[in-house]
């Protein structure tokens, strides 16, 4: 299960996940130069991960068993919890892992650092604006941050940083209204299902589910121009 971050981490998250994007599109970009452009993909997708320490890809695959799970929402709270993974995770990821490679294959690889950039840091801005609407459920110091709410202005300042990563091709930009939109239904979709509330692993799956499509909308749109 994914603790929570605080409110004033919240709002530092997409700067966090530009940055990260931008290291591992650079990583992806420079096996490039050696090896077939589907490899670099794979190491782009790799450092991304590794960078994380596989924080946002746990939150996913334990909201794939807990919020698909055929229970009540007390029992999902609990199958959030558990550290095993089950059939509903393997599924989804694989699912995933083939659309998020699929994406970044797709990506001219020059593009890949402000690509992964623009990618993480806006995916990470849409899924924190769940915080100004459902409470955390797990209780305790974390709920107590949530109640802070992150700083709007820090939250827009990190937001312009992720969106500038978008120069080399400006009509990536309206992807990040899309991206809210998405984010607030994960969220009131999850909300539902846990009886109200999200837990860090539902943030956690938000930002990986974002991400993918923000990337393979940036693959559908093509090369910037």
């Amino acid at each position: 299960m994914c603790d929570a971050p605080s409110a004033e981490a919240l709002a530092w998250l997409p700067l966090i996940g530009a940055l990260v994007g931008f290291v591992a599109g650079l990583a992806g970009w420079g096996a490039s130069l050696v090896a077939p452009h589907p490899f670099a993909a794979a190491v782009a997708f790799g450092v991304a991960i590794v960078l994380t320490g596989a924080i946002h890809v746990d939150g996913f695959l334990d909201s794939c068993d807990g919020i698909l799970a055929t229970a009540a929402p007390e029992r999902r709270r609990e199958i959030l919890k558990d550290p095993r993974h089950g059939t509903y995770a393997v599924a989804g990821f694989a699912v995933v892992a083939i659309l998020w490679i699929a994406a970044l294959a797709s990506i001219v690889p020059a593009q890949l650092p402000w690509a992964m950039a623009f990618a993480g840091g806006s995916a990470r801005f849409a899924a924190v604006l769940n915080a100004y609407w459902y409470p955390y459920g797990a209780g305790g110091s974390a709920a107590e941050a949530f109640e802070a709410r992150p700083s709007r202005p820090i939250l827009a300042g990190t937001l312009l940083v992720a969106v500038a990563c978008a120069w080399l091709a400006p009509y990536w930009i309206p992807l990040v209204a899309l991206a809210m939109l998405g984010s607030l239904g994960i969220g009131g979709f999850a909300a539902r299902r846990l009886g109200g509330s999200l837990t860090g692993d539902v943030y956690g799956a938000a930002v990986v589910v974002l991400d993918v499509l923000l990337l393979a909308g940036i693959a559908v749109l093509g090369p910037a121009r």
